[in-house]
């Protein structure tokens, strides 16, 4: 079981202290970590269906009664993304790697909010931080997460070395596919653009984007049967689309 997750069973009683020098009786609450950990899965339950007002009761709730525990820190975080809180989803990304720098996950998305802040080399450290964990189940995903990351700045060099790790690691990562078939449309290799956009096709489902690509793809290669096929499709899913308007209007 992932360790993150473990539920701690201990009840939840407060011991009296001594007083201290001023006098003042102080007392220690023990973390209810059971309690804790029910109200984060609740919390995070929230947050996948969209009822965020319920899920940040939660999770704030998680938080009173453990303040370390990590996962809680990790969905807040994405909650308060979510919500544009971008100072306070900040913080609680920070609170969690800090807490624990071996949890992956949180690093990984970490990255990621960093990434749409345009923070790139930051971002970069957080999905290594996440890969230098061995016992990390899902490094494909960082892998990819670091890929795409290096695209945006543009370093090309890096976005191919990061998705190629990703894709050894699980060969049907659709973005990781259609952003090496781009690459390689935008270096006039149009047969392997072909190869990433037939293997995007048997591992992922069609989007707007996806489907435009395939059609300059074909078009290049001067396959006029599969770039027609190709058009019926993105009209078809996608009729209101921003690409199925510009292939309707002939620019591609």
């Amino acid at each position: 079981m992932n360790k993150y997750f473990v539920i701690v069973l201990m009840s939840c009683f407060l011991l009296s202290g001594c007083q201290n020098s001023g006098g003042i009786k102080s007392t220690y609450v023990k973390p209810n970590q059971k309690a804790a950990e029910l109200n984060m899965r609740l919390g995070l339950n929230y947050l996948q269906r969209g009822d965020y007002k319920i899920a940040l009761e939660k999770l704030d709730k998680a938080l009173q009664q453990d303040p370390s525990l990590t996962s809680a820190h990790n969905t807040i975080a994405a909650l308060y993304k979510q919500l544009g809180e971008m100072d306070k989803a900040e913080y609680h990304y920070k609170k969690a790697v800090s807490l624990e720098p071996k949890y992956s996950a949180a690093q990984n998305n970490y990255g990621a909010f960093l990434c749409q802040q345009g923070r790139y080399k930051e971002a970069e450290k957080r999905f290594l931080a996440a890969l230098d964990n061995p016992l990390y189940r899902n490094p494909a995903q960082a892998y990819e997460n670091a890929g795409l990351c290096a695209s945006r700045i543009p370093n090309i060099e890096l976005t191919e070395q990061y998705l190629r790790k990703a894709l050894q690691l699980n060969p049907r990562l659709g973005k990781s596919l259609l952003a090496l078939a781009e690459i390689r449309y935008d270096q006039s290799d149009y047969l392997a653009s072909r190869a990433y956009i037939e293997r995007y096709r048997d591992a992922s489902a069609w989007t707007p984007k996806a489907l435009l690509i395939a059609i300059k793809t074909e078009n290049k290669l001067d396959d006029q049967d599969a770039v027609a096929s190709y058009s019926v499709l993105l009209r078809g899913r996608f009729p209101d689309s921003e690409q199925s308007i510009q292939v309707q209007n002939g620019h591609y």
